[in-house]
């Protein structure tokens, strides 16, 4: 069941918050950012990709938005990306580290760079933007931090090594950093 706008609002009013979500071009990530909006964030789309469109959808919701190229696997890149959301709306309130990659094949045909960079994308893009991030809300003292996992990080899945192994990652970062 669906439920309208004014139900969506009653039950997560998020009036007023400001939300940073990665990954929020297209798929889970653009389905965060329309849904945050809808409960009255204000949200930054970020991506290595375009985000226009997810931005334009948050408009015509009538909510402040920004999109922000973003690489989560660079630390100057998440630097800017949290300078320019502090600089725009004074707070975070809420973070989604959403982006993720996966690259497929045999364990023993699969290449070193590809592993590196689905580590560097999935688990080390979420430890960056939550350290980040992490310290204006410690500073504010209040947000909250939502790691996107998978299944996988819990059952191996076949032809998916380094997607699963950066997916567990992301469950014990997640149970660190709580």
């Amino acid at each position: 069941m669906i439920m309208d706008e004014l139900k969506i609002h009653e039950l997560f009013d998020l009036t007023g918050k400001v939300a940073i979500v990665t990954g929020a071009s297209r798929g889970l990530g653009k389905a965060y950012s329309i849904g945050l909006a809808k409960a009255g964030a204000n949200v930054v789309a970020v991506d290595i990709s375009d985000v226009s469109e997810t931005v334009d959808e948050i408009k015509k919701l009538g909510r402040e938005t920004i999109g922000i190229k973003v690489d989560v696997s660079k630390k100057v890149d998440v630097e800017a990306m949290v300078k320019q959301t502090v600089e725009k709306f004074s707070r975070i309130d809420i973070l989604v580290n959403n982006a993720g990659i996966s690259i497929t094949g045999p364990t023993e045909t699969m290449k070193e760079e590809d592993w590196d960079k689905v580590m560097a994308i999935n688990l080390k893009g979420q430890f960056l933007c939550a350290q980040e991030v992490g310290k204006h809300m410690i500073e504010q003292r209040s947000g909250k931090i939502i790691n996107q996992s998978s299944l996988t990080g819990l059952v191996g899945f076949p032809q998916a090594t380094a997607y699963n192994s950066s997916k567990g990652g992301t469950i014990l970062l997640t149970k660190t950093l709580a």
